[in-house]
């Protein structure tokens, strides 16, 4: 009898220990699955708050706004959570006592670099700076206070956090920077030094070209030849990279940090797209870009009618002429000397001969330099010129001439016309009597270089040309040559040290017809000559934004052009001196999170 009882014992004692194991068990599998429930609806509600706070801070992409800006973020509801039932939502705390909100404390505030709270709702975050100038960020704070039904009906809360960041930099930190499909297709071996980023599609389909540094895509990235490109034929081959470092998909990067499909309507003429940056405003109408837009940064406008009537005026929209005085005669007389109108070459790729403005940078840079008219008077370097008879049909142009020497603090030259830089540019290159160069900096070491051909005394500065195109003519260029065959343009080495802003001809859509290559990034650069075994050097930061609308002809037209041998690099002085005038790309992204 006694070892039947001993025995019964061990069982109820062994039924007992299960049973606890089994509440043990089944309470920790509740508190985990509410756990998990109560994260997966911290999250969701926190993504419904970044993305209202991404479409407050898009109004005003150039504005750093304070909490109060998010006080009306629009309250998850419960078709948004539909397992969850009771649900409710509050911006506040959960009551002391009674029943707590599923969502409570959902705010959106900003903080400082630190994750503190500010002295008050209306102050706006300070910035952390990143490691290139003009590059900072700001951090707001997002929570969600999620409380949900547990083990034996007792509640879970769990406090979620995560981190918004809205970051402002340069697209001067990229070698190449595109907002629409990239294509790299070099025929030579080519090597690209420095940050390569595209918010569309990568298509790489050439080993004959390297990435040195860090490639990312908004999109995706194929080794092949883009669709509608009908030009290539061979197989395509991977492009050559780092190891460890091979294509990524990255975040895409808004310029001016607004979304193009909600901002540019076409219902205003100020609205058509990226194309804006570089096109006087309409006056009169709403400009969604105003505060980007370079006519609006310059120093100087000048605008050319179909008339050849030139018209200048400073920053403030103030005529100038010879009877101007003070800064604004210093100006007229500078850009007035600087200005030749009526000037014309062949373009072969559009297939049409342009009338052109010519501005010769010797004597801007003179006007800016030493004992110059201009020194002292608050220009900043940023010159808005421009034919405005110009259109897909009716071929107008910009050149800039001279421009191997730039004054202290660059220049940045805008125009709404396709831009042609002839000769050296940004490089200190001096040229003896005989027309023998003698000297030309191929770096932004300048001084701190060595060889023969550094320029002594001469440091190279930040410079910027944007334009519809941009085109490449070499130091041997004519204008009398430009009409005759190929053979008859034979292109010198040629160096320029620049950002360049520019558009493309995308694939597909050139007015060849369809299934026409764009030509890629390594024509991004427009060329005109034969340079044969010459070498065209550039060092600076390629920025495409959107389709030209002037100079639209087909990057494989007869007669064109013979591809150089391309040596390009990123400019790293654009780390510390970024180019007259402001151009930013902004991206929101949802950073860390946690329980607190």
């Amino acid at each position: 009898m006694l070892a039947v009882l001993a025995m019964l014992s061990m069982l109820s004692a062994c039924v007992i220990a299960s049973l606890n194991y089994t509440a043990t068990v089944s309470r920790n599998v509740v508190a985990s699955n509410a756990q998990r429930r109560a994260t997966e609806v911290g999250d969701g509600a926190l993504d419904y708050a970044f993305a209202y706070w991404r479409e407050l801070c898009k109004e005003s992409p150039n504005t750093l706004r304070p909490t109060a800006d998010f006080a009306a973020i629009p309250l998850p509801t419960s078709t948004l959570f539909p397992t969850i039932s009771g649900f409710t939502a509050n911006r506040g705390a959960n009551p002391g006592t009674g029943t707590p909100y599923t969502i409570a404390n959902y705010v959106v505030q900003a903080v400082d670099p630190q994750m503190n709270a500010l002295a008050s709702s209306t102050t706006t975050p300070p910035v952390g700076t990143g490691m290139q100038t003009g590059t900072n960020t700001a951090y707001y704070l997002a929570s969600a206070d999620v409380t949900i039904p547990a083990f034996a009906s007792r509640m879970l809360t769990m406090k979620m956090r995560r981190v918004f960041t809205k970051e402002l930099k340069s697209p001067w930190e990229y070698a190449i920077f595109y907002n629409d499909l990239l294509e790299i297709h070099p025929g030579a071996t080519q090597t690209i030094a420095g940050w390569v980023h595209t918010n569309g599609s990568l298509y790489t389909a050439h080993n004959t070209l390297t990435f040195a540094s860090k490639v990312d895509y908004g999109n995706d990235w194929g080794i092949a030849f883009a669709p509608g490109d009908n030009d290539h034929s061979e197989t395509p081959a991977s492009p050559n990279y780092p190891s460890n470092l091979p294509p990524a998909r990255g975040q895409i990067q808004l310029p001016f940090g607004m979304d193009p499909t909600q901002v540019f309507t076409n219902s205003t003429s100020n609205n058509s797209g990226y194309h804006e940056l570089i096109e006087p405003p309409t006056s009169g109408t709403p400009d969604p870009i105003a505060n980007a837009r370079y006519y609006n940064q310059a120093d100087i406008r000048i605008l050319v009618d179909a008339s050849n009537t030139v018209t200048m005026t400073n920053n403030a929209g103030t005529t100038l002429n010879s009877s101007s005085t003070g800064t604004n005669l210093a100006l007229y007389n500078t850009f007035t000397s600087a200005l030749k109108t009526n000037d014309s070459l062949q373009d072969n790729r559009e297939a049409a001969t342009m009338r052109i403005v010519t501005l010769d940078m010797s004597k801007v840079t003179a006007a800016l330099t030493g004992a110059g008219a201009l020194v002292g008077t608050g220009f900043k370097g940023v010159v808005y010129v421009a034919d405005t008879s110009g259109s897909s049909t009716v071929k107008r142009g910009v050149r800039l001439k001279n421009g191997a020497k730039m004054p202290a603090g660059g220049l940045t030259v805008v125009s709404m016309n396709p831009v042609y830089i002839q000769g050296d540019y940004n490089t200190g290159r001096t040229v003896n009597g005989s027309g023998t160069v003698t000297a030309e900096t191929p770096t932004n070491t300048a001084n701190n270089g060595t060889g023969s051909n550094i320029v002594s005394g001469y440091l190279e500065q930040p410079c910027a040309v944007l334009g519809d195109a941009v085109n490449i003519l070499s130091n041997a260029w004519t204008d009398a040559s430009s009409s005759g065959s190929l053979s008859g343009r034979i292109a010198s080495p040629t160096t320029v040290n620049a950002a360049i802003v520019s558009g493309i001809v995308p694939t597909g859509t050139a007015s060849s017809g369809a299934n026409s290559y764009s030509g890629g990034a390594e024509n991004f650069p427009r060329f005109l000559e034969d340079w044969g075994s010459k070498t065209f050097t550039y060092y600076g930061s390629m920025v495409e934004l959107f389709k030209s609308q002037q100079n639209t002809g087909y990057w494989g037209n007869a007669n064109v052009y013979g591809p150089p041998n391309r040596n390009w690099n990123f400019d790293t002085l654009f780390y510390t001196q970024p180019p007259p005038g402001t151009l930013l790309i902004v991206t929101y992204s949802k950073a860390r999170w946690y329980v607190q």
